[in-house]
C-alpha cells in the first residue's frame, strides 16, 4: 500500500511518449506509454501519448512537479542504446549530432526556455533511445521492442531518485 506522502509526490509527476506510431521505432515512446499503462505501479501517474505535437510540452508541463519524455533520439549512441538528456544539455545536443525524431517540428531548446519564461521550472527528464527503423511500419523493430522492460526500468529508476531527494 502507498502512503499519503508517496500518493501525492506520485500525482505530480508526468510520463510523455513522443512519437509517431506509424513510424516503426519513431513511435517507441508511445508504445512505452501504453506498457506503462498494463501496469499496477503506474496507476497513479499521470501517462501522456504525446503524438508528435513538441509545442504541446508546455501544457503537459503545467500542473507537475516532475516530467519524464521519452522519444526516439539519436544522439550518436548505439542502436537501441538509451540515453538521459538533462534538459540543460538540450542546446547542445540540438545544435550537436543529435535528433530527436517526434520532436522535429520544433527547438526543444527554446520551448524549454518558454517554458522558464512562463514559470514553468519543472525538474524534467528526457529519456531517449536510438531508433533502428524510422521508415513506415506500425510494428517496432525487434531490437528496439526488446528495450521497452529496459525503458520501464529506467523509468522507475528516475522516479527512485527523485522519492530520494524528498527524504
Amino acid at each position: 500500500m502507498i502512503d499519503r506522502k508517496t500518493d501525492i509526490i506520485r500525482a505530480n509527476i508526468k510520463i510523455i511518449g513522443f512519437g509517431n506510431i506509424y513510424m516503426s521505432d519513431d513511435g517507441i515512446g508511445i508504445h512505452v506509454i501504453k506498457e506503462l499503462e498494463k501496469l499496477q505501479y503506474f496507476e497513479d501517474f499521470e501517462l501522456i501519448d504525446g503524438g508528435t505535437s513538441g509545442i504541446d510540452l508546455i501544457f503537459h508541463l503545467q500542473n507537475s512537479n516532475k516530467v519524464i519524455l521519452i522519444d526516439a533520439v539519436d544522439a550518436g549512441q548505439d542502436i537501441g542504446e538509451i540515453i538521459l538528456i538533462n534538459p540543460d544539455d538540450v542546446k547542445e545536443f540540438i545544435t550537436g549530432k543529435g535528433k530527436s525524431y517526434s520532436l522535429h517540428s520544433f527547438d526543444l531548446s527554446e520551448v524549454l526556455k518558454l517554458t522558464k519564461k512562463l514559470g514553468l521550472n519543472k525538474k524534467l527528464t528526457i529519456i531517449g533511445v536510438k531508433p533502428e527503423n524510422i521508415g513506415f511500419g506500425q510494428s517496432l523493430s525487434p531490437v528496439i521492442k526488446k528495450k521497452i522492460h529496459h525503458i520501464i526500468a529506467v523509468i522507475k529508476k528516475e522516479i527512485g531518485s527523485w522519492h530520494q531527494e524528498k527524504k
